[in-house]
């Protein structure tokens, strides 16, 4: 067992005054627990797209950026939890969650909620393994 856990930051995504006390991902172990993700520009804190799927598509190019950061990959993903904005988009969330993940896709969890952030559309945490 791990003594204790290691702070995961992707380059260019050091803490700002919009996001002063958040790492990117926490390892602990083999197992690797990625932050909320957003497609929200963690200078500005500005959302990048007003289009869902747009949105969901850099959420998960993120996911792979900060998997990688943190020695994993997208096929290393053991639990999604996905937050939307609305309901109505769930059945675009699947097709662009069954493009990524087309076999064995990971265990996930998927609910309607508000955003601090005006024009967020969806936020994605992500919990994987780190292989040896």
């Amino acid at each position: 067992m791990p003594s204790s856990a290691e702070s995961i930051t992707r380059a260019g995504t050091t803490p700002t005054a919009a996001r002063p006390l958040m790492a990117d991902a926490m390892r602990w172990g083999d197992l690797l627990f990625l932050s909320g993700r957003a497609a929200v520009d963690p200078a500005t804190f500005q959302v990048r797209s007003d289009d869902f799927e747009t949105q969901a598509r850099i959420v998960l190019d993120d996911v792979a950026a900060v998997l990688e950061a943190g020695g994993s990959a997208m096929e290393h993903i053991l639990r999604v939890e996905c937050y939307l904005a609305d309901g109505g988009h769930f059945a675009a969330w699947n097709r662009i969650f069954a493009e990524r993940f087309p076999s064995s896709p990971p265990a996930r969890t998927t609910l309607v909620s508000a955003f601090a952030v005006e024009g967020m559309l969806i936020e994605v945490q992500v919990t994987a393994g780190v292989p040896s």
